[in-house]
């Protein structure tokens, strides 16, 4: 048996029929992962049932498909310095965890349903807070999702951004191609399916920036920017809104505790996470090796010949 959480009834309904995870197939999928992790030495990365099985739901269950995604969610974490900085939790992962800027609603829309993620731009201070410091803060949230939240995982994530009194400093940083290193992580690399992003309370500046944002993303559907608090409310249904928007889904004022609380559970995983990396080099001669090989039985491509992913 594998060493995962059970899910909820709803929740396992929308696994086996809309991720195609099938009971008896999942202890061998979980361990046909980890063998070839383990078996390629350009790539060091973490092997619980856990973490292996957020991967292989999140692609259905596709083999092939998990071991791309995974390899892609490591390579971005080598080479995105830059952008993600340290893995360790810092101070300013805490500074951005009381500011009140993000929220976690406590009730996903429905028991299988997706996560609610609240962002509230109005919170954030640019004399402290960059656009990259907000993206890292994304990816260690969803690095702890990866191994707390399964709704997120399996029915996906719903942002609701409210652009009341958001700076208009910040909106300067905007640049489409950091935008889009950033949005690669998001979309190639973390293993849970944006639902939608709701925009409320956004002026006629920052719509104009958030034209630009939608014209570099690949699925221009999601975004749905709302005239007032009355079409955000009839979008999402109002019971699953917080206090402070009319709704019964908790309130704001829960995030800041909620999010310290979860990064100093996981500081020492954040620590160990140093270690997770690919290795180029070997990766280049692990390509050439298997490019001497014959093609396997019935003409597929040999196991863990990935080329080198463009972020772009």
């Amino acid at each position: 048996m594998a060493n995962i959480r059970p899910l909820a009834p709803e929740l396992a309904l929308v696994a086996r029929e809309q991720l195609n995870e099938v009971d008896n197939d999942v202890v061998c999928k979980i361990e046909a992962m980890r063998t070839w992790l383990n078996e390629e030495e350009y790539i060091q990365a973490r092997t619980d049932d856990q973490f292996l099985a957020a991967f292989l739901r999140f692609c259905h269950w596709d083999l092939e498909e998990a071991k791309k995604r995974i390899l892609f969610y490591y390579t971005y974490k080598t080479k995105e310095r830059e952008l993600l900085k340290s893995r360790f939790v810092d101070d300013k992962l805490f500074e951005l965890a009381r500011s009140g800027i993000f929220t976690s609603l406590p009730n996903p829309i429905g028991p299988g349903g997706p996560r609610i993620h609240f962002t509230r731009m109005g919170h954030i201070e640019p004399s402290k807070h960059s656009v990259s410091d907000i993206f890292r803060f994304h990816a260690f949230r969803a690095e702890i999702e990866i191994n707390t939240d399964d709704n997120w995982n399996i029915a996906g994530v719903v942002e609701i951004i409210d652009f009341t009194k958001i700076p208009y400093s910040l909106l300067l940083q905007f640049d489409a191609g950091m935008f889009k290193r950033m949005n690669a992580f998001l979309e190639h690399g973390i293993p849970a399916n944006l639902v939608a992003t709701h925009i409320v309370h956004a002026s006629r500046e920052t719509q104009f920036v958030l034209g630009l944002v939608k014209g570099v993303m690949k699925q221009k559907e999601l975004l749905h920017i709302h005239p007032n608090l009355e079409s955000l409310q009839k979008a999402i249904g109002k019971e699953y809104l917080p206090a402070e928007m009319g709704g019964e889904n908790g309130s704001l004022a829960n995030g800041p505790s909620w999010y310290e609380e979860q990064l100093n559970s996981f500081s020492a995983y954040f620590r160990e996470d140093e270690k997770y990396v690919v290795d180029e080099k070997l990766r280049a001669a692990s390509v050439k090796e298997q490019e001497k090989l014959p093609p396997l039985v019935g003409g597929a491509g040999n196991e863990g010949s990935f080329r080198r992913l463009n972020f772009d």
